[in-house]
């Protein structure tokens, strides 16, 4: 298995905006994503600050949760980019139709990503600690070759081994034992970087498949 490669890179000419109002547009089409939902929702901007981003459904959802803090992706689609957008929603404004306003961590070139091969995400997981009882939520946001980012209120201690299950879709799940490399304290959680250790051979395949899946629509 590849090590694990998720940790930012600097670089010269490296595309890594964090300002909104530099890249989106009032009024544009907009695609978001939650880990309560398992397809891309379309959405309008309503509004773009130095740091936010406020978007409405163009969708009716019914029996969906979203609370403040809750990581989401988003897919812009101006012209002929196509920039990836990692973001938590910071208010939720209205329910119906949806409005949220989401606070933007930072905006990717998708081909940028290919290249590194990485995969933005929004999965819904359950982490288990090697000798504890009972899993914990976390939320998957990057996937790579070599491991998956994921935020979790729970504390973890470096270099425990766990048990990672994500669902990918209503049909399949993506499991593994992994070894905890990198810790950073967030705001209102925690950011872990759990490297692959251990992998069936279906879950490689289901792997393989969401990350060719992402470049396909770069």
């Amino acid at each position: 298995m590849e090590k694990y490669n998720l940790d930012e890179k600097g670089g010269l000419f490296k595309f890594n905006v964090k300002n909104p109002s530099k890249v989106v547009k009032q009024g544009d089409n907009i695609e978001f994503k939650h880990f309560n939902v398992f397809d891309f929702i379309k959405a309008t901007v309503v509004d773009v600050t130095d740091s936010t981003i406020k978007i409405k459904s163009n969708e009716k959802l019914s029996d969906v949760s979203f609370s403040p803090g809750d990581h989401v992706i988003l897919y812009y689609r101006p012209s002929k980019e196509f920039y990836v957008v990692t973001a938590e929603i910071s208010s939720v404004d209205k329910n119906d139709p949806l409005e949220v306003t989401l606070k933007v961590h930072k905006i990717e070139r998708i081909k940028d990503l290919v290249k590194n091969k990485k995969c933005c995400v929004c999965f819904p997981a359950t982490v288990k600690i090697i000798g504890v009882p009972e899993g914990r939520f976390a939320a998957v946001k990057n996937i790579s070759f070599g491991g998956v980012k994921v935020d979790c209120k729970e504390e973890i201690m470096m270099e425990d081994i766990v048990d990672v299950t994500i669902k990918t879709d209503k049909t399949n799940k993506l499991s593994f034992k992994g070894r905890v490399v990198r810790k950073n304290k967030l705001e209102n959680t925690n950011e872990y970087g759990i490297e692959f250790s251990e992998m069936t051979e279906s879950c490689s395949k289901l792997l393989t498949r969401i990350m060719y899946e992402f470049e396909s629509i770069a």
